[in-house]
């Protein structure tokens, strides 16, 4: 028997600077979007995340790509 994956839901992932802790690190804010469309590109969430990450007053600290995906028995 085989194992295949089989992606389920993708979500984009912002974090945000969020201050400073008592050790002068900085804190951050992580913020999800559900429902993105399965088949898009790395390329088409960037550009998305950062036209979004454009319209808040936080500083953005990164940007995740989060599939979560099904394991199937194939035969």
């Amino acid at each position: 028997m085989a194992i295949s994956k089989k992606v389920s839901d993708v979500k984009l992932q912002f974090r945000f600077e969020n201050g400073t802790n008592s050790y002068g690190q900085t804190k951050y804010k992580t913020v999800s979007l559900s429902n993105i469309k399965l088949n898009a590109s790395d390329e088409q969430l960037f550009d998305a995340g950062t036209a979004y990450a454009g319209l808040t007053a936080q500083v953005l600290g990164g940007l995740s790509r989060v599939d979560v995906s099904d394991l199937v028995f194939t035969d």
